[in-house]
C-alpha cells in the first residue's frame, strides 16, 4: 500500500498491521476505535506535533521489515469512556433543558412578562443545562481527551463509572426536587448535592492524577486545565452551600444576588478554562492555522483568573455597598478585553497556512468552531455595554439574559457541537453519520440563538409584542437543532465496526465498475473509465487534470466528498458519470 499524505491511518493499519508499533510510539492510535483513526496521516502528524517526513520514513521502514516476530503489535480497543456522559447530556438537554426552555419562552411571549414564570423552575432548568448538558459533556470529553493530549493513560479509570452514576443521579434529583412543593421530599435536595459533590471530586481526582502522571513537557494549555479544576471545585462547594441554604430555610429559590454571579463563576471559571485549554492544543490543526500567540493567551489566563473572584464578590455585595457596585460595573471591561485577547491569540479568524490543503477530509466542523468565537465576541460586546445601563432596569435585565444566552448557546453549545462533530467520529474511527444533518443543525442553532439574543435585547429597549413573539419562537429552532444533533451523534456513537483480520500480504482485487455511486472513489472512476476525466473537468474539478492529484487525493476521496468540497450537486454529477459509463460500455 502506498503511503502518502492522504493515506488513511485505519486503512494502513488494516493493510500493514506492523505499522501499529510506529503509531503507538507517536501516540496516534489511542484514538480511533478498534482499527485506528479514520484520518489522513498528514492531518494527524500536525495535530499531534509529529514531523511528517520522519513519521512516514519510520512507517515505510516498518512495512519493509514486515510483521516478523521482532515486531510487537499492540492491541487496539475502542475507548468508550465519554459515551455515557455525552448520551446522558443529550437526554437531559432534550427534556428538562432546551425543551423546557422553549416552552418557558413561549409562555413568557404569551404573557408578555418575564416574571410570569415560577423562578424555582428557571433555576432547576438552569442547573440541568449548566451541569447536565454542559458539565457532563465537558466531563466526558475531558476523560477521553486529557490522556491523549498528555500522552498517558487515564488514571483511576474504574472511578469514571462511579463518577458518572453519581453525577447523573445528583443532577436528576436536583432538577426534579428543587421546584416541587412537597416538604416530604426536601431531604433529597442535600442528597443531590452530596452525589454531585462526590462525582465532581472523583472527576477532579482522575483528571489531576492523569495530568500529573504525564511525562510530556508542560504546555501552555496545562494551566488552563488546572485552573478549570480549581474553579470546578469552588463551584461545587458553592452549589453544596446553596442547596443546604434552601433545605435549612425551607425555600425553593436561591437568592438571585447569589445565583447569578455563581453561574458566571462556573461558566467563566470551569467551562471556559477547559474549552480554552482544548482549543489551544487542537484548533491550529483543526483549522490549519498557525500556533497560538502565547503572550496573548497567557494574558487572557491571568486576567480571567484574577477577575473571576472579583466579579463574583462585587456582584454579590453590589446592593449593599456603593464601592462593590462600582467595582461590579468596572470588572466587566477587563473580562471583555480578556475574551477578545484570547480570540486574537488563538488566531481563529486568520488565513489558513495551507499546509493541509492537499489533504482530503471532512472539515464541516470548522465553520461551527469559528462561529462559536463570533458568539464569544458578541458576549464580550454585551458584557461591556451592560455597565452603562441603569442598574436593575428592565433593559439591563434583558441584556443580562442575552449575555447568558450568547455565552451558553452561542459559544459553549456551538463549541460542544463543533468539537463533537470532529472528535467523536475520530474516536470511533468512522465518519459522522450525516454531514447534511450537521449542516442543518448549524443553521437552525444559529438562527435560534440570533433570534433569542436580538429579540431579548429589543424587548428591553421598547417591549413591543413582536419582539416577545420572536423570542418565543427562538427556542423551537434551538430544540430542532439539538434534536438533530443528538440523533446524528447518537447514531455515530452507536455505529459498530466490523473487525476484519489483517491481511498485509494480500492486495484487494480491483472490482470492475458498472455503475458509480456516492461511495465510489474518484481514482477508480477515472482509472477504469478515462473518458470520464472530461466530465470532472466540466464540473469544475480542475485539479483532476494533474495525474499526481488523481493518484493521491483521488484514491482517498469518494464522489460524495468531492462534490461537497466543490459545491457540486451529487445527483447531477452521478447521472453524468453513469451516462458516460453506459455510453462507453455500449461502444465496446
Amino acid at each position: 500500500m502506498e503511503i502518502n499524505r492522504n493515506t488513511i491511518i485505519k486503512d494502513l493499519i488494516e493493510s500493514h498491521p506492523e505499522t501499529l508499533a510506529v503509531f503507538k510510539k507517536y501516540n496516534l492510535v489511542i484514538a480511533g476505535g478498534v482499527r485506528g483513526p479514520n484520518e489522513p496521516i498528514a492531518f494527524f502528524a500536525k495535530a499531534h506535533e509529529v514531523d511528517y517526513d520522519t513519521l512516514v520514513k519510520e512507517l515505510k521502514e516498518a512495512v519493509e521489515k514486515g510483521g516478523g516476530e521482532h515486531v510487537v503489535i499492540p492491541r487496539l480497543e475502542e475507548d468508550k469512556v465519554y459515551g455515557k456522559f455525552v448520551k446522558t447530556a443529550i437526554v437531559l438537554t432534550l427534556t428538562v433543558g432546551v425543551t423546557f426552555g422553549a416552552l418557558v419562552l413561549s409562555y413568557i411571549a404569551i404573557k408578555l412578562d418575564f416574571d410570569s414564570v415560577y423562578y424555582a423552575l428557571i433555576q432547576a432548568h438552569g442547573h440541568a443545562q449548566i451541569y447536565g448538558w454542559v458539565g457532563l459533556c465537558i466531563m466526558g470529553f475531558a476523560l477521553y481527551i486529557v490522556p491523549r493530549v498528555k500522552n498517558t493513560e487515564l488514571r483511576h479509570r474504574g472511578f469514571a463509572n462511579v463518577c458518572y452514576l453519581f453525577a447523573a443521579a445528583g443532577i436528576t434529583l436536583r432538577t426534579v426536587v428543587q421546584p416541587l412543593p412537597y416538604s416530604s421530599l426536601r431531604f433529597l435536595l442535600p442528597v443531590s448535592a452530596i452525589l454531585e459533590c462526590i462525582a465532581i471530586l472523583l472527576f477532579i481526582l482522575i483528571v489531576l492524577r492523569t495530568i500529573l502522571a504525564s511525562k510530556e513537557k508542560i504546555g501552555i494549555y496545562d494551566k488552563f486545565f488546572k485552573a478549570g479544576i480549581i474553579w470546578f471545585f469552588i463551584s461545587t462547594c458553592m452549589n453544596m452551600g446553596m442547596v443546604c441554604y434552601l433545605y435549612r430555610h425551607g425555600l425553593y429559590e436561591i437568592p438571585r444576588r447569589f445565583f447569578s454571579p455563581y453561574v458566571h463563576l462556573y461558566l467563566f471559571g470551569f467551562v471556559l478554562m477547559f474549552i480554552f485549554a482544548v482549543n489551544i492544543r487542537t484548533v491550529y490543526a483543526f483549522l490549519d492555522i498557525k500556533p497560538v500567540r502565547e503572550k496573548a493567551v497567557n494574558l487572557t489566563f491571568w486576567i480571567m483568573n484574577i477577575c473571576i473572584p472579583i466579579y463574583f464578590a462585587s456582584h454579590f455585595f453590589a446592593d449593599e455597598n456603593v464601592v462593590a457596585y462600582r467595582l461590579s460595573q468596572a470588572i466587566a471591561f477587563p473580562i471583555g478585553f480578556a475574551l477578545l485577547t484570547f480570540v486574537f491569540g488563538l488566531r481563529v479568524f486568520e488565513r489558513s497556512t495551507k499546509e493541509l490543503d492537499d489533504v482530503v477530509m471532512d472539515r464541516s466542523y470548522a465553520k461551527t468552531i469559528r462561529t462559536a468565537y463570533l458568539w464569544l465576541i458578541v458576549t464580550a460586546g454585551i458584557l461591556v455595554v451592560m455597565p452603562f445601563l441603569e442598574d436593575g432596569s428592565e433593559i439591563q435585565q434583558r441584556f443580562h439574559g442575552s449575555l447568558n444566552h450568547a455565552l451558553t448557546v452561542g459559544f459553549i453549545t456551538m463549541m460542544i457541537i463543533g468539537y463533537a462533530s470532529k472528535m467523536i467520529p475520530t474516536f470511533k474511527g468512522i465518519n459522522m453519520h450525516s454531514i447534511r444533518l450537521s449542516n442543518i443543525t448549524f443553521i437552525l442553532l444559529n438562527t435560534g440563538c440570533f433570534l433569542r439574543v436580538f429579540s431579548q435585547i429589543m424587548v428591553g429597549v421598547n417591549g413591543k409584542t413582536i419582539f416577545y413573539v420572536t423570542m418565543g419562537t427562538s427556542g423551537w429552532f434551538e430544540l430542532a437543532a439539538l434534536s438533530l444533533f443528538g440523533y446524528n451523534l447518537w447514531k455515530t456513537m452507536n455505529f459498530v465496526q466490523e473487525t476484519k483480520p489483517p491481511a498485509a500480504s494480500q492486495a484487494p482485487a480491483t472490482v470492475k465498475l458498472t455503475e458509480v455511486n456516492k461511495d465510489t472513489k474518484v481514482f477508480d472512476v477515472v482509472d477504469q473509465y478515462p473518458d470520464t476525466l472530461q466530465i470532472f473537468l466540466d464540473f469544475g474539478f480542475s485539479q483532476m487534470a494533474n495525474p499526481v492529484m488523481r493518484n493521491t487525493m483521488g484514491r482517498v476521496a469518494t464522489l460524495d466528498m468531492a462534490t461537497k468540497m466543490h459545491n457540486v450537486d451529487l445527483d447531477t454529477f452521478l447521472k453524468a458519470l453513469n451516462g458516460k459509463i453506459v455510453e462507453k460500455k455500449g461502444a465496446v
